[in-house]
């Protein structure tokens, strides 16, 4: 009978930990990228991808999807345009939700 060590086991979930972060990182990237791009737009930007790409990378130093929508929001405000905070978490949860599907099957 083939049996499979605690360490075995331990390293296995250690590295299907591992790997379920890393994919959800991709993700929320991406899903920061869309939102960015979705923004910039809104908000009538010279250019939203480059909109899009700094939202992006100042989200990796800032994780929380509070923090994205803090922002995002002081960018609307600052804009004088009006955001509605609970359509942009529903925005930004089902494009997460839609990105991760997308890449679990493809």
């Amino acid at each position: 009978m083939n049996t499979i060590s605690l360490k075995e086991r331990a390293k296995a979930q250690e590295l299907k930990y591992s790997f379920e972060e890393a994919f959800r990182f991709r993700a929320q990237v991406r899903r920061n990228r869309m939102i960015g791009l979705w923004a910039g737009e809104v908000l009538g930007q010279q250019d939203p991808l480059l909109y899009a790409e700094n939202l992006a990378n100042w989200a990796i130093e800032h994780p929380s999807d509070a923090e994205l929508l803090m922002k995002l929001r002081r960018d609307f405000d600052d804009a004088k345009l009006p955001l509605d905070d609970a359509e942009l978490t529903t925005r930004m949860h089902g494009l997460l939700k839609e990105i991760l599907e997308e890449m679990k099957s493809g």
